[in-house]
């Protein structure tokens, strides 16, 4: 089903959700991606993809990821304190920032 458009791009109801309708890249070789290397963005590797995959499922299912506190035990389940593997409170008193 398309959607009239109101001024912006084509849209579109997919699934439910109103989308946008993307046009064709020009073939003039310039690159309308959004992640380009030239801003930083690296191609995700094999690994990276099978986790992202895996955490998708275990979301679809209604799970998430934790783990223990390194110092005080306690489960943890924000981005940045498992990257660091200590809670916000614990990694505040030893001092850790990153």
């Amino acid at each position: 089903m398309t959607i009239e458009p109101t001024g912006g791009p084509p849209r579109k109801e997919v699934g439910g959700l109103d989308v946008a309708i993307k046009a064709a890249a020009p073939a003039t070789g310039n690159s309308t991606r959004i992640h380009r290397a030239e801003d930083g963005f690296a191609t995700p590797s094999a690994e990276d993809r099978a986790v992202a995959q895996a955490i998708a499922v275990l979301r679809e299912h209604g799970y998430g990821i934790a783990c223990r506190c390194l110092d005080c035990n306690r489960p943890i389940t924000a981005a940045a304190s498992l990257a660091r593997m200590r809670g916000r409170r614990c990694a505040e008193r030893a001092g850790v920032t990153a």
